[in-house]
């Protein structure tokens, strides 16, 4: 990646700007990732089969199944203030 030009035009597409230093900085850094996708890509991986992840988890979540909810009056007759099915909470903000 130490053409110019490529460098002018990443910089013109991410709406930065850097000075000659940082530009000299990013195509040491971006020649450094390309050719380490060139090692990357002759890696033998035939018969190897694809993986979401590389510790082989699994969804640990429970299952969604419905239950009933708790009854709304019930609750509201808990709360020190109710209004119109809402519980009546100071203003925490000011308007």
């Amino acid at each position: 990646m130490q053409d110019s030009p490529d460098i002018e035009h990443l910089t013109k597409l991410a709406h930065i700007m850097l000075t000659d230093e940082e530009k000299a900085s990013l195509s040491k850094d971006l020649g450094a990732i390309i050719e380490y996708m060139r090692v990357l890509s002759g890696i033998d991986t035939d018969g190897v089969e694809p993986m979401e992840h590389v510790l082989g988890l699994t969804n640990v979540m429970r299952a969604d199944v419905p239950v009933p909810s708790s009854d709304r009056g019930e609750l509201l007759a808990c709360a020190p203030n109710s209004s119109d099915g809402y519980y009546d909470v100071p203003l925490a903000v000011e308007q």
